[in-house]
């Protein structure tokens, strides 16, 4: 097959397979926060000798694994099972309702004292005609995940598996998050046990432990897995397939590099690697939520038939839909993907 050579009858086929899929999504769940402060409303503190910054909108979302449910609910697909820990905070019930609204289910969420709800608050700062970032303000964990709550968390993945069609594991964390080193085993012996069920894993810093799933680490974390004492920006295309092939090796399964703009490169095996186009995309863009998008259509696609390039393909049209969706974690719809591939159709070469 060609690898750019997807029809679109067949793109709508698999896009209308996903409305009977279930998923589970396991990971790092976060909160991303924007407050944007008028400051031309400041004013000098009569306590210090300081402006405030004066709030007047706050936008609130899923970020890291809940942008994932988020993305493999706007395709379409029927039921989004949260798991994870979270804890019993402010940030926590703002993240559950924020979930909720997008129609995930929270059935097998954990909510514990013992743990922080990660938040990502960015303060914006509004001038008279300008916008501009201050230093973000983060809520993260700085103790590990407590033996019990992992027991109960590898316990909620073991009765949630059996009812799904594909597992998505983000191990989002550098450090302190759910996707210990027994969660980890503990999936990884649910993917070989139901090998007819498609895992697909994306890790920051650890994506080289993670076997019997489909992969898919962006260049940096294939590179570091692989070749540590490379530098990312100086590895070429033909170096990152043979680093993707030994990921492969590893994994027993097909893995994507992703590559921003210049697309993705799949690794099927020692023989067949592929570099997939990225769609088009022309500036301004905002490649934040990319990856989410692209590992949430992925596992999705191939769980609803897609085979591993119609998958990659796909999954190269969500992200540029996202891509284009500037200041926010977008997810692309069916509709908006059919769109893109229109405009992608006409500049891919077949």
């Amino acid at each position: 097959m060609n690898a750019f050579n997807l029809e679109r009858s067949r793109l709508v086929e698999i896009l209308n397979s996903l409305r009977d899929l279930r998923v589970m999504v396991i990971g790092d769940f976060a909160l991303d926060v924007y407050w944007y402060a008028d400051m031309t409303r400041s004013e000098l503190s009569r306590e210090t000798p300081h402006y405030t910054r004066p709030v007047v909108r706050e936008n609130y979302s899923p970020g890291a694994s809940g942008n994932i449910c988020c993305n493999v609910k706007a395709l379409g697909v029927r039921e989004v099972y949260a798991v994870t820990v979270i804890g019993e905070d402010w940030r926590g019930n703002i993240l559950r309702k924020e979930l909720e609204r997008n129609g995930i289910n929270l059935d097998y969420l954990i909510t514990s004292p013992e743990r922080v709800t990660s938040t990502y608050i960015k303060p914006i700062l509004c001038g008279w005609d300008s916008k501009q970032e201050d230093s973000r303000l983060d809520f993260v964990n700085y103790k590990p995940l407590p033996d019990p709550l992992e027991a109960e968390l590898i316990e909620k993945a073991r009765e949630v598996v059996p009812k799904v069609d594909a597992v998505i594991v983000e191990d989002q964390m550098v450090e302190n998050g759910v996707i210990t080193d027994e969660v980890r085993d503990g999936l990884i012996e649910l993917a070989e046990k139901y090998e007819e069920k498609v895992f697909v894993a994306d890790s920051r810093e650890r994506i080289g432990l993670f076997r019997s799933m489909v992969l898919k680490p962006n260049r940096i974390e294939a590179v570091r897995a692989v070749a540590p004492s490379r530098n990312p920006q100086e590895v070429g295309i033909e170096e990152l397939k043979e680093i993707g092939i030994k990921l492969q090796i590893r994994a027993n399964r097909p893995v994507y590099i992703t590559l921003s703009e210049k697309g993705a490169l799949l690794i099927m095996d020692r023989e067949r690697q592929y570099h997939l186009p990225a769609a088009p995309a022309e500036p301004p863009i905002d490649p934040t939520g990319a990856g989410d998008t692209f590992i949430a259509t992925v596992a999705t696609s191939l769980a609803g038939g897609a085979d591993p390039l119609e998958a990659g393909m796909l999954a190269n049209l969500a992200a540029g839909v996202v891509v284009k969706k500037l200041n926010q974690t977008g997810t692309a719809t069916p509709n908006e993907i059919l769109e893109k591939f229109e405009e992608a159709s006409r500049v891919w070469t077949l």
